[in-house]
């Protein structure tokens, strides 16, 4: 049994020997984000080191990371891009083949990147608009308080063009929005600091504002009222054109007379047609009736 415990502390010492020959650099110091840098500062033995920075998105134990090949290796700071909003970078001195351990950042945020969008949603109801604004995280809040502002900006954009934009700039994240029913409208919004535009302007998005109750039963009301006086217009006019014109109307609507000659209406009656006098034989003209006798020679 103590031969056992002596090998597993043996083992130990090696391990704890191998680490600390592994890392026989000491790491960077003071690693944190300012503004929209990452910094650092070099270690006491930190002349002519190298340091390696890399980043990952996720914070599970088993996300991976990958390096971050923009960076100077000599540089004691990193700009950081909106690509990099929410991740985490740690960073490492490096001097030959002696490196030593990492040492991690906080996790970036909207105000280390000055590009950071409010999260706006829509909620419509007839002739009203509920619009929600709110943060992508609470740094801009923390950092800024009150000076950080929304600025939301919607349009008209029925009637195939936009209308005026208008603007409404606020420190509350609700609104709720009078506007004109049956119509379309477009929203946007983008943080304003000092009065002056903050990060990106977000996506636009668009409703159509529903009708009251009353507006269609009044539309409803107005379509039967229309037809109505469309339907009897049209009678009107018929009216009057059958009225001006009603002689060539009758000539028109009477059946066409079929004329039947008169022998054939005498074949109707008797059943036979009515025979034709026969001209004189002096007649030098032939005619249907004549008779032709031929004889032949014997």
């Amino acid at each position: 049994m103590k031969m056992i415990r002596h090998v597993c502390a043996g083992a130990v010492l090696m391990l704890l020997i191998n680490i600390e020959g592994t890392f026989c650099l000491n790491p960077p110091q003071d690693v944190k984000l300012v503004g929209s840098y990452l910094q650092w500062k070099k270690p006491p033995d930190g002349d002519s080191v190298l340091y390696s920075l890399q980043y990952r998105r996720g914070f599970k134990s088993d996300d991976e990371w990958y390096n971050v090949t923009s960076h100077n290796g000599t540089e004691l700071r990193f700009k950081i891009t909106p690509e990099f909003y929410g991740a985490e970078f740690r960073v490492r001195a490096e001097k030959g083949n002696d490196v030593s351990e990492w040492k991690g950042s906080e996790k970036v945020q909207c105000v280390n990147t000055n590009s950071c969008v409010p999260v706006m949603k829509l909620f419509v109801k007839p002739e009203k608009v509920y619009v929600t604004m709110a943060h992508m995280d609470d740094s801009l809040e923390k950092e800024h308080g009150e000076h950080i502002e929304f600025n939301l900006s919607f349009w008209n954009v029925d009637n195939g063009g936009y209308s005026k934009v208008e603007s409404i700039i606020t420190n509350s994240q609700k609104q709720i929005l009078e506007l004109e029913s049956g119509q379309n409208y477009c929203f946007q919004v983008q943080y304003l600091f000092y009065e002056k535009p903050y990060g990106n302007v977000s996506n636009q998005s668009c409703a159509s504002i529903p009708e009251t109750l009353e507006m269609m039963k009044s539309r409803d009301l107005l379509f039967i009222i229309l037809t109505t006086l469309l339907v009897t217009a049209m009678c009107g006019v018929c009216i009057f054109l059958l009225f001006k014109h009603h002689k060539k109307v009758k000539q028109l609507l009477q059946p066409f007379r079929l004329e039947i000659p008169d022998h054939y209406l005498e074949f109707f009656r008797s059943g036979e047609f009515p025979l034709q006098a026969c001209p004189s034989p002096s007649s030098q003209s032939l005619q249907s009736c004549d008779i032709i006798i031929v004889i032949e020679n014997s």
